[in-house]
C-alpha cells in the first residue's frame, strides 16, 4: 500500500509541472493596421472609382501621413496603420481635391503572452460615432 501511495504522489508531482509558458516561436502577431472602405448608399465602392488615386492624404495640424489601398487584397479599402495615427485625435482624410472627411480613431494597446497589439475601439466619421461590428475592417457610407 505504501508503494501505491508513493507512486501516486510521484504521478501527482509530475502532472503538476509548471507548463504555463507559452511557446511563441510559431505564433504570428496580429496585423498592425485596419481597413477603411467608402461606399455609396447603394453599396458601390468609391475607392478605386470615384476616388481613384494611389495614396490618400491623412493629416491634422501637427502631422501628415499617406495611406493607400490594401496591397494584395481588396482594392476598395484603404489601409491605416496604427503606428501612423494617434488615438482620440482629429484627422482629415483628403479623398479628392474637393472632398475631405473628418475621422477620429479610438484605439488601445493590448498585451498578450507573445505580442502586444492594437485594438480599434471606436471611430467617429464626420462627427458621427460609427458602430463597429468588425474592428479590422470598417465600411463607411458617403451620402
Amino acid at each position: 500500500m505504501k508503494r501505491h501511495y508513493i507512486f501516486f504522489l510521484f504521478i501527482l508531482c509530475c502532472s503538476c509541472a509548471d507548463d504555463d509558458d507559452v511557446d511563441c516561436s510559431s505564433a504570428l502577431p496580429p496585423p498592425n493596421w485596419f481597413e477603411i472602405g467608402f461606399f455609396d448608399t447603394n453599396g458601390n465602392a468609391l475607392i478605386g472609382t470615384t476616388y481613384n488615386q494611389e495614396t490618400f492624404r491623412l493629416y491634422n495640424s501637427s502631422e501628415e501621413t499617406f495611406i493607400s489601398k490594401v496591397p494584395f487584397s481588396s482594392p476598395e479599402y484603404l489601409q491605416v496603420r496604427f503606428d501612423s495615427i494617434n488615438p482620440q485625435t482629429e484627422y482629415f482624410l483628403e479623398l479628392s481635391a474637393t472632398d475631405q472627411d473628418t475621422l477620429v480613431f479610438d484605439f488601445s494597446l493590448s498585451n498578450g503572452p507573445c505580442f502586444s497589439w492594437f485594438v480599434l475601439e471606436g471611430l467617429t466619421y464626420n462627427g458621427d460615432e460609427i458602430p463597429l461590428s468588425d474592428n479590422s475592417r470598417i465600411d463607411l457610407i458617403k451620402e
